[in-house]
């Protein structure tokens, strides 16, 4: 009788021992699920700003952001605007640095600028919307690449010549503190006698002197060049005012201007160089590949926009070759005091 008690104990004792075991493995496998799911979960923390707030430049901030999100990466943003205060830019990439954020993204030339000097080396920073890196010195850093969002300045010249035969003097107006602009300027009056024009150009610090200087240049023009500067972008709709009272077309490098109510714009939009930088970003997220191992990517993915009534206000026709490549913008506009 006692041996046959002592062999159920022995037995249950055994099987307690199989259970514990089976639990135990049954435990690290949900262990091993569980950290699986919370690294596939992790929330990346990155520091986003731009030097103004503006819609251009807030459709690359989107883009880059439905990017990551179409990549799988879950992202807590510090979105951060400088107030076109580069000292106020400065504070902030040096904040986001001490955070120790996992990546920063810098839109506009001034904003990467202040983000390469200020952001520690062991932070990766991407950028857009800037037109030079190489002359703005964003080219060889270690932590550093982006997108650059340079205006196809010959394209447009030979459209504006398809489009305004006539035309020989081009406006340009620029705020000469910002590199991207002094660079495109260069680059257009290098190219703009191949096609015959003439550049008309005027350089200022503020949005007063812009007006000004808008006021000037309409007078010599046939036509305003807008680029891809922040002041101009921010005192947009009172350059158009001046240059639809004088019945006289503004040619923007980006939709942001068609779409406020120029006449017409080509280029890559804000969105889609944004989208390619939040590409980029995801890689380096992900562990794929370091920024110093992806190289600075022009985004050439050339649209052409016409506001419809700003066209009709100055009676320009369109001609059937680059009729069939337009997008029209139906959107009212001032047509000047």
């Amino acid at each position: 009788m006692k041996k046959i008690m002592r062999g159920v104990l022995l037995f249950g004792m055994l099987g307690g021992m199989i259970l514990a075991c089976g639990n135990k493995s049954d435990n690290s496998r949900k262990d091993s699920t569980n950290s699986q799911a919370t690294k596939n979960e992790k929330v990346y923390r990155i520091g986003v700003s731009q030097i103004v707030d503006h819609p251009a430049l807030n459709a690359a901030k989107q883009g880059f952001k439905d990017a990551l999100s179409k990549n799988g990466i879950k992202a807590d943003y510090d979105d951060k605007i400088a107030n076109n205060e580069m000292s106020n830019q400065t504070l902030i990439m040096q904040q986001f640095s001490s955070d120790k954020k996992d990546l920063v993204y810098a839109i506009t030339t001034p904003t990467a600028q202040a983000a390469k000097n200020q952001v520690d080396k062991s932070i990766p920073v991407v950028f857009a919307s800037v037109t030079d890196p190489k002359s703005a010195g964003l080219v060889g850093i270690s932590n550093v690449t982006g997108t650059s969002g340079a205006a196809p300045v010959e394209e447009n010249l030979k459209l504006m010549k398809e489009l305004l035969p006539k035309a020989k003097n081009i406006g340009i107006i620029y705020n000469s503190s910002e590199q991207n602009s002094v660079s495109e300027v260069n680059n257009l009056k290098k190219l703009a006698p191949k096609y015959g024009f003439n550049v008309v150009d005027k350089s200022v610090t503020n949005g007063t002197e812009l007006v000004s200087a808008a006021n000037l240049v309409v007078k010599q023009a046939d036509m305003l060049y807008a680029i891809q500067d922040n002041t101009v972008a921010s005192y947009f709709t009172a350059i158009l005012d001046i240059f639809n009272k004088e019945k006289k077309p503004i040619f923007g490098t980006n939709n942001i201007y068609s779409n406020t109510g120029g006449f017409i714009s080509q280029g890559t939009t804000d969105y889609d160089i944004g989208y390619r930088s939040g590409e980029i970003a995801a890689q380096i997220l992900k562990g794929e590949k370091k920024p110093n191992e992806i190289p600075i990517e022009n985004v050439k993915n050339l649209k052409i926009e016409v506001n419809k009534k700003n066209m009709e206000l100055l009676g320009i026709k369109i001609p059937d070759n680059i009729l069939k490549n337009v997008k029209f913008i139906e959107k009212k506009i001032n047509k000047g005091k």
